[in-house]
């Protein structure tokens, strides 16, 4: 069908109290895992093309690879831009195909990110397309460690590795987080559709173990009243059980991926997860059949393992079987030309 807006998607998620995945499309086997997926759970699902996409393959290469493959697909498909880095790249992106458009202004001044914000908002909605914004910081693992310590740290019991890294990060990712403050002035002077805040989360976590803060997500809902986006989200805990079994204590604040949905999360970005679940795949076809000569058949069980980690997060969401009947789908289709 064709490529959708994001918009309908996740006002009906917010309506709802589900949420929509937004997976990353680095490669033609991430893509199909993402679209195989979706279709055998009936969901909703957003492709994201990152910078590293971008660096990787090209732009319209990204593009191309995503349109043709969701061209087939039988459920909404969104095609969205992840972290974009300047209005000129928003353009460029609207320019070849993009459904959804974000701008990542968190590393500038709040006035300048306002003003970034507020131009891409005007061309996008212009010709019906929706656009995210980021408010506060979503810092990076390695801000805080490097690969010696994250192997060292990975050695440990979920719970220890917590411990640690409340001591390393926790008092920066507090202070990165964003300002319900600050929240309201910034989506009227920006207009923007949704709002990735800044509640916690760090990106490129190597395991779902860190909390997010239930007290600000509920305080940025009640001060936007927007469908609200989780980046960072492969290394947030999934949901009360995991957290138990991994001896994890959750503050009276915190809170799990599960609950965060419940409470006013509409997008959740998966990543690192996918690309980790991907390689681990491939990686144990590769150690049973060393002789291979196809790449392919090694590629196919990386796609595979992908594939039913997606399938497990949009059960998650809640996102599995929304698409039969959905008029918020049907009334999403791009109108604006290419």
């Amino acid at each position: 069908m064709p490529l959708v807006t994001s918009k309908e998607l996740l006002l009906d998620a917010q309506k709802q109290g589900y949420a929509v995945g937004a997976f990353n499309a680095n490669n033609l086997e991430c893509i199909k895992a993402v679209i195989e997926a979706a279709e055998e759970e009936r969901a909703p699902v957003i492709l994201q093309i990152s910078q590293g996409a971008i660096k990787y393959a090209g732009l319209r290469m990204a593009t191309t690879m995503v349109k043709t493959i969701a061209d087939e697909a039988s459920v909404p498909v969104v095609l969205h831009l992840d972290h974009g880095t300047s209005f000129l790249q928003n353009v460029q992106c609207l320019h070849v195909g993009f459904t959804s458009l974000m701008y990542d202004g968190s590393a500038e001044p709040l006035d300048t990110n306002i003003e970034t914000s507020a131009k891409i908002v005007e061309i996008a909605h212009a010709v019906g397309l929706p656009v995210e914004a980021e408010l506060g910081k979503i810092p990076k693992i390695e801000d805080y460690v490097d690969a010696k310590q994250a192997d060292e740290l990975r050695a440990k019991p979920a719970s220890e590795q917590v411990s640690e890294l409340r001591k390393i990060a926790g008092a920066s990712v507090e202070k990165l987080m964003a300002d319900p403050s600050q929240a309201e002035h910034f989506v009227k002077s920006t207009g923007i559709d949704f709002l990735a805040a800044a509640v916690g989360s760090i990106h490129g976590m190597w395991a779902d173990i860190w909390p997010l803060r239930r007290d600000r997500i509920e305080e940025l809902r009640n001060a936007t009243n927007l469908p609200l986006v989780c980046h960072g989200s492969s290394g947030v805990i999934r949901t009360r059980a995991d957290a138990e079994a991994k001896g994890i204590e959750l503050a009276p604040n915190e809170c799990t991926l599960e609950e965060a949905v419940k409470i006013g999360i509409c997008k959740v970005n998966v990543a690192t997860a996918v690309s980790m679940a991907f390689l681990k795949g491939a990686w144990e076809a590769w150690q049973t059949r060393r002789t291979e000569k196809d790449m392919r058949k090694i590629l196919l069980p990386g796609l595979q393992s992908a594939k039913e980690l997606i399938r497990g997060y949009m059960r998650l969401f809640g996102s599995s079987g929304r698409v039969a009947g959905s008029a918020a789908v049907a009334a999403s289709e791009v109108k604006h030309a290419e």
